[in-house]
């Protein structure tokens, strides 16, 4: 059976990827994420059989995925990393328990899911992996998140070198600020971040990396000010870019 598993399908680019996956004469599409009610209304709005997992990855989840795949014949076409959190403000504002959750999900359980479907997979799959444009340079106030998303870019591109001998890609695709349930979850101390520049729309950004994806690139970025940050600051000295961040943000004025 030809399947796709995407994980963080409840809300986001997930939800709008799995939707984009409809397009692949699949035989299921299964979501993972932690809102039953979403993934069931997800299921309304697609096509292709939808088996739905309202799991929390961070405890038993991948374990109740793999499960499943070692009870039939299945072939994964597609796997979609996309369930993560972010915290946002300056390290003693957020309790530790979240900062090393947000490791273990955005990282631990990201490598986890990946390495444990992989025996599922064959020749022509593709796996997505979702990275962010705060993987390019540390990031003051939200210093764990970038952290983990540097890590989760890093791991991909050399993941998708070794993959090369099974015909299978593996691609980092790393957003901008997007408007999704994100920042829902982020809940910032006191609006931390303020200057985004610009937000995109997350069918955009899914698109964008879905195409990519199927030219087999191993890395997607949408929009010209996300490609121009991360080229920028290329060239410029990481003390550079981090005090020009905290400037931009005025954490400079809000955290004296």
């Amino acid at each position: 059976m030809k399947i796709a598993i995407v994980t963080g399908a409840s809300n986001g680019m997930g939800r709008e990827f799995a939707k984009i996956l409809d397009r692949e004469n699949l035989e299921e599409i299964w979501g993972i994420g932690l809102e039953e009610e979403n993934l069931k209304q997800l299921a309304d709005e697609l096509a292709t059989p939808f088996r739905a997992f309202a799991v929390d990855l961070t405890n038993g989840g991948v374990d109740q995925v793999v499960e499943q795949l070692q009870q039939g014949n299945h072939d994964v076409r597609w796997l979609v990393n996309s369930a993560g959190f972010g915290k946002f403000g300056r390290y003693d504002e957020i309790p530790v328990e979240q900062s090393t959750n947000m490791v273990r999900l955005n990282c631990e359980c990201l490598v986890e899911m990946t390495e444990r479907v992989l025996p599922f997979m064959s020749a022509g799959a593709k796996i997505a992996q979702f990275s962010s444009v705060a993987a390019f340079q540390p990031t003051p106030y939200q210093n764990v998140y970038a952290a983990t998303k540097a890590f989760v870019h890093s791991y991909s591109r050399a993941l998708n070198v070794e993959l090369k001998p099974r015909k299978i890609t593996c691609t980092a695709v790393c957003p901008y600020w997007t408007k999704t349930a994100f920042f829902d979850r982020a809940e910032q101390q006191n609006n931390v971040v303020t200057n985004m520049v610009v937000l995109y729309d997350p069918k955009a950004v899914v698109e964008k990396a879905y195409k990519d994806i199927k030219r087999g690139k191993d890395f997607s970025m949408y929009g010209f000010v996300a490609r121009s940050q991360t080229r920028l600051v290329k060239f410029l000295p990481i003390k550079m870019v981090m005090n020009t961040w905290v400037k931009q943000q005025k954490f400079d004025k809000r955290y004296k």
